[in-house]
C-alpha cells in the first residue's frame, strides 16, 4: 500500500527511533486510529490492515505498547515538523484526569501550540489523583528544554502551576512565561507598598488593565503582575517575566489551546478515556501516537482550509474545527483508499517536513 510507504518516509525523519517492525505497525496503527476513532485495542486490532488474524493483530498491539520504545521518538517527529529557526513557540502546561475502575489516569502534559491546538510533546503519567508536584513539573520541562530553543519559547499555565520554588526555577531556566495567579496573593509594589490583589482591584473598572512592574511575590521573587477586568466574567491576575506586559492578556488566551487538544484526544476525536492501558510507560506511548495523529489531522485541516475556507457562524467561530475537518477527510479517504489513492498520498506527504 503506497500510503504506508509514505508514512514510513515521514517516520524516517527521526533516524534510528523505530525498528522496521515498529515502523510498519505504527503506520498501520495510525490508519486504524483514524478509521475507528478509538484507542480500544480490540477495535484497533479489527481495523488493522494486514493478512493476520484479529487475535494476532491484538497481540502485536500489546507488544508494541509494552516494548521499550521511547516516547521521545514521537516528540522528535513533531518538533522536526513544527519548530523552525526564529519562530516563536508557545508551550502550554496542564493536566487531564479521569478514572478507570479504581485507577486514576492523571496526565501532566506539555503542549506545543499549532493552529490553535496545543499538541502534547511531553506527558507524565502521575499515577495518583490531584495536582502535580513542583518536582514533576521541573522534570517535564527540563526534558522539553533539552531539545527546544528556549529563547523562542514562552510557557502558558493556569493557577494550579504556581509556587515560589516554581517561579524561581523558571527564572533560572531563562524561560519566558505567563501564568495565572490566584486572587488571594499579597504583592509588594516597586515603591515598597504591600497590596492584596483581591481587595485592591475590587473597584477596578470593567475592560481595564492594571500593571505592577517589578513587584515582589512571595517576599522574594520579583516579577510583573497584570490585573485585568474584562467586560464580562471574573478578574484575571497574571504573573510574567516578559517585557511586553501590555500583550500578556492577549497571549494568555492561547492557554485554552491545551483544553482544546484534550477534547480532541477524548470525546471529540479518539475517545482516550476508553483506554485500558494503565501503566505509565504504556500510556505515554499511546499519547505519543495520538499526538502524531492530532498533528496529522491539523495539517490536513489546514490544507483543506487553503483549498476552500470553512463558513463562519454568527458566533464568530468556524462551522467545523480544522482538526475535525482534517480527521473527517482522512477517515473518508482511508475508507476509499483504492479509489482515492492519489488524494490520500497527497495528504500523507503533509507529515513529511519541508524544512
Amino acid at each position: 500500500m503506497k500510503v504506508i510507504h509514505t508514512l514510513k518516509r515521514a517516520l524516517k525523519q527521526v533516524p534510528d527511533a523505530f525498528s522496521v517492525y515498529q515502523t510498519d505497525l505504527l503506520c498501520r496503527l495510525m490508519g486504524a486510529l483514524i478509521q475507528t476513532r478509538s484507542v480500544n485495542l480490540k477495535k484497533l486490532a479489527a481495523a488493522l490492515s494486514g493478512t493476520a488474524q484479529i487475535d494476532s493483530h491484538y497481540r502485536r498491539l500489546q507488544r508494541f505498547f509494552s516494548s521499550n520504545l521511547s516516547p521521545q521518538a514521537f516528540t522528535e517527529l513533531i518538533v522536526h515538523r513544527l519548530v523552525q529557526p526564529g519562530k516563536s513557540l508557545l508551550l502550554t502546561l496542564d493536566r487531564t484526569h479521569w478514572k478507570y475502575g479504581q485507577t486514576h489516569q492523571n496526565l501532566l502534559c506539555l503542549g506545543l501550540l499549532h493552529k490553535g491546538v496545543s499538541i502534547p510533546i511531553e506527558t507524565c503519567s502521575l499515577g495518583k489523583a490531584g495536582n502535580s508536584s513542583t518536582q514533576e513539573r521541573k522534570q517535564l520541562l527540563k526534558k522539553a528544554l533539552s531539545y527546544l530553543p528556549r529563547a523562542q519559547c514562552c510557557l502558558l499555565a493556569d493557577r494550579e502551576f504556581i509556587s515560589r520554588e516554581w517561579f524561581q526555577f523558571l527564572l533560572r531556566q531563562r524561560l519566558a512565561f505567563v501564568i495565572r495567579l490566584r486572587s488571594n496573593h499579597w504583592i509588594e509594589k516597586a515603591n515598597g507598598n504591600r497590596i492584596h490583589l483581591e481587595y485592591n482591584t475590587r473597584r477596578q473598572q470593567k475592560n481595564t488593565t492594571r500593571i505592577y512592574e517589578n513587584a515582589v511575590l512571595y517576599g522574594q521573587v520579583r516579577l510583573h503582575i497584570v490585573c485585568h477586568r474584562p467586560t464580562k466574567g471574573a478578574r484575571l491576575f497574571l504573573v510574567t517575566n516578559r517585557d511586553d506586559v501590555h500583550q500578556v492578556v492577549t497571549l494568555y488566551k492561547q492557554r485554552w489551546s491545551i483544553e482544546t487538544a484534550f477534547g480532541f484526544l477524548k470525546s471529540k476525536g479518539f475517545d482516550l478515556e476508553t483506554t485500558r492501558l494503565t501503566q505509565p510507560e504504556r500510556m505515554q506511548r499511546l499519547m505519543g501516537v495520538l499526538s502524531i495523529c492530532l498533528l496529522w489531522g491539523l495539517l490536513v485541516g489546514d490544507y483543506l482550509q487553503q483549498q476552500k475556507t470553512t463558513p463562519i457562524k454568527k458566533h464568530g467561530k468556524r462551522a467545523i474545527s480544522l482538526f475535525r475537518r482534517g480527521l473527517d477527510h482522512l477517515q473518508h479517504l482511508w475508507a476509499n483508499a483504492e479509489e482515492k489513492c492519489e488524494q490520500l498520498l497527497t495528504i500523507t506527504r503533509l507529515l513529511v517536513s519541508c524544512s
